[in-house]
């Protein structure tokens, strides 16, 4: 069996930024004159690229926002992470047996993020040392989830076939871009009802799907079986 790369998507998937991300978020789109609260931020903006952000809230504005409102929501949301943000619940766990299956060949990170959000949110948990560095962002890749762009760059950066590879997901965008790209992808749903997984929206597009991280060394170890 030829190796595989293990693509892991960051936010919702290795660190539990997205209540965070969402909160500041609907500040600072709350003081645009858009109101917005975390529940509708984190809905709205789940799984988007800062660019894919910018438009929908322009669309909403219906002008364009001030020169520095990314630089603004970013320095304000690193500043927090360094405060508040977690990994999530077992990943360091489950990181740690998955490099230890056979035919293992890689991992690393594609994430709609800001390269320098992502490389911070690693660090801040203590995640950072297991991807050395392997950090792929839609800035870099040219189009971002559900694009099939950002998954074919990492595969192809890391020196692995799309069909060689395995995506960890947790968003719409991602899953789609992962069947886009051709490759496997497990969807993270952590408050979903075990009993209707199979009509989970993630579940839907494509993806295999998990509630509990004690659960992925296992699914990719039946998955390398296959």
């Amino acid at each position: 069996m030829d190796n595989i790369l293990v693509i892991f998507d960051c936010d919702g998937v290795l660190v539990d930024s997205e209540p965070l991300a969402a909160r500041v978020l609907a500040e600072a789109v709350s003081k645009l004159g858009i109101a917005m609260d975390s529940e509708e931020a984190e809905t709205t903006f789940l799984g988007c690229s800062m660019e894919m952000v910018v438009e929908i809230v322009e669309a909403r504005l219906g002008r364009p926002v001030e020169a520095d409102f990314t630089a603004r929501f970013l320095d304000q949301l690193h500043a927090e992470m360094g405060r508040d943000l977690a990994a999530i619940s077992g990943v360091g766990g489950a990181i740690e047996k998955i490099q230890a299956l056979p035919h293992i060949g890689g991992l690393c990170v594609a994430s709609n993020g800001e390269a320098e959000t992502v490389a911070i949110s690693l660090e801040a948990v203590g995640l950072a040392a297991f991807f050395s560095r392997h950090l792929f962002t839609a800035s870099a890749a040219g189009r971002a989830k559900p694009h099939p762009d950002l998954f074919l760059h990492a595969a192809s950066e890391m020196g692995f076939a799309p069909a060689n590879c395995i995506v960890i997901e947790d968003s719409l965008h991602g899953v789609n871009g992962a069947v886009a790209a051709g490759i496997r992808v497990f969807g993270y749903a952590p408050g979903a009802d075990p009993d209707g997984l199979r009509d989970h929206t993630l579940s839907v597009a494509g993806a295999k799907m998990f509630t509990n991280m004690d659960q992925l060394p296992g699914l990719i170890a039946g998955e390398l079986r296959r």
